[in-house]
């Protein structure tokens, strides 16, 4: 496989084995123990555990592993946080998107957390690096935060003004929401200094504190925020900026939401459509709270209020108010402001390449430090399986021979000649990725192929290159 300086690009087990190289758990048995699992995981990422290791040795040398207390997360991901450091550096701009996912578990696992809808679980903070330019290339995973709700049970108990004052006498490093600005910064102070870095949030992480902390680390971020957020002068936010004109801003493709138990109304169902959009920006100052634990007596920032004209009868209209950091004096500022929030959605596709793609929450681990330990291996392999999708979709012109080499691309001509499949002689990233699909089961008019059959695809890729190199090894032995 033919690697780029800076570049992601890559599809087979070799490029996710060297996101654990060098790893440091105080015993050389336990990290020759690592570059032996991974590949299994690697080759066949959406199989169970016991599919993944060989045999029944193997098997039980995996769960040993896993619950071994001298392997830790952080260990574990020493080697993967650092070489996404490496694919930043030199890169003037970087977006860090920060996110939480829940992850849940079936059956009695140790030391799990209680989450919405009574189901068992925990939560993970992820902060993923992705280019400030317009390909918006997974760069890779820079920080990991697992965590359970410790007080979920007891709060369940609580009426909604006990649960308010508990929430106002915690300091605020103690509480669960300030990991958003404390990732943030720890995330900021591991970038080299001459990238700019800009921290993207969604809109959990308005919050003035949060906000304020921000503020004080001197981060550049963009955060979206609630319109009726009130300003200094008690009006909504969206309100102070209605009094700036409007410019025409783009008309963007709405994908379908359909109508779920979890819809909100910052999250409502939607009709697919094509959405008119209108933009607006200027300066609004927060003031602080009552019950604020920030030090800054007010917040100035700049705000820009993307809406949609004229939505459908009966359609909440596509909304978004972004405070930042930065300043805003033009169409193009704004816009750019508007494209780092954009980039957003791609944490979203990482996470079901962990929870689809690799089946984390189908793992058979009984404690959450077990569970910690096997996300720490999956993180990797989930941004490997993200990248190979991205580049599929988003660089589908790309020429085929910079993600794989050419011996890659003669067996993949030869594993879908088989089923009838011909490959275009001009391959791009985009015929191959639909290619590796398609070994999955992917139908080529059926669009993008989903994270199942994506990686249902890859497994089978890479255990037949597995063979076939194996077979050319013991060839050239004899």
């Amino acid at each position: 496989m033919v690697e780029m300086a800076a570049s992601t690009d890559g599809s087979d087990v070799r490029v996710v084995c060297r996101e654990f190289e060098d790893v440091a758990l105080g015993d050389k048995r336990l990290a020759r123990r690592v570059l032996d699992i991974v590949p299994s995981l690697a080759a066949a990422p959406g199989d169970s555990f016991p599919e993944q290791m060989g045999s029944v040795a193997e098997r039980e040398a995996l769960y040993r592993f896993l619950s071994n207390p001298k392997v830790t997360m952080q260990a574990l991901l020493a080697g993967h946080f650092r070489a996404t450091h490496e694919r930043v550096s030199g890169r003037s701009a970087v977006r860090i998107v920060h996110d939480t996912s829940p992850f849940r578990f079936l059956g009695d696992r140790e030391g799990l957390g209680l989450l919405q809808g009574n189901s068992r679980g925990f939560l993970g903070h992820v902060s993923l690096a992705i280019s400030a330019d317009e390909t918006r290339e997974p760069l890779g995973i820079v920080a990991v935060h697992p965590f359970i709700h410790t007080a979920s049970e007891e709060r369940r108990k609580m009426t909604p003004r006990e649960r308010h004052l508990m929430s106002l006498q915690k300091p605020r490093e103690e509480k669960e929401s300030s990991r958003w600005e404390r990732q943030a910064i720890e995330v900021s102070k591991a970038i080299a200094v001459d990238t700019f870095a800009i921290h993207i949030m969604d809109q959990e992480a308005d919050s003035y504190d949060l906000l304020g902390e921000m503020h004080a680390a001197q981060l550049h971020f963009v955060v979206r925020a609630n319109p009726k957020r009130r300003t200094k002068d008690n009006h909504c936010a969206d309100d102070v900026l209605a009094r700036n004109p409007a410019s025409i801003f783009r008309t963007v493709h709405v994908s379908p939401k359909p109508v779920h138990r979890h819809n909100t109304p910052s999250h409502p169902a939607r009709i697919e459509r094509e959405a008119a959009l209108e933009i607006r920006w200027g300066s609004v100052t927060l003031p602080r709270q009552r019950y604020s634990q920030s030090e800054a007596p007010e917040l100035v920032m700049t705000a820009v209020h993307v809406r949609e004209i004229n939505p459908p009868e009966g359609e909440s209209a596509v909304e978004w108010m972004l405070f930042t950091s930065e300043p805003v004096t033009s169409l193009e500022e704004a816009a750019c402001i508007v494209d780092h929030y954009r980039a957003r959605w791609i944490i979203e596709e990482y996470f079901k390449a962990l929870k689809t793609g690799c089946k984390f929450e189908s793992r058979q681990l009984t404690s959450f430090d077990g569970l910690t330990r096997a996300l720490a291996l999956f993180v990797p392999i989930a941004w490997h399986l993200l990248v190979l999708r991205h580049l599929g979709r988003e660089a589908p012109t790309r020429p085929a021979s910079v993600v794989f080499d050419r011996e890659q691309l003669l067996l993949l001509a030869a594993l879908l000649e088989k089923r009838r499949y011909k490959l275009p002689s001009a391959l791009t990233v985009r015929d191959a990725m639909l290619g590796i699909a398609a070994l999955g089961g992917h139908i080529k008019n059926n669009g993008d192929p989903g994270w199942l059959v994506l990686g249902r695809g890859f497994t089978r890729f890479a255990e037949a290159e597995i063979v076939w190199r194996m077979a050319r090894e013991n060839s050239d032995q004899s």
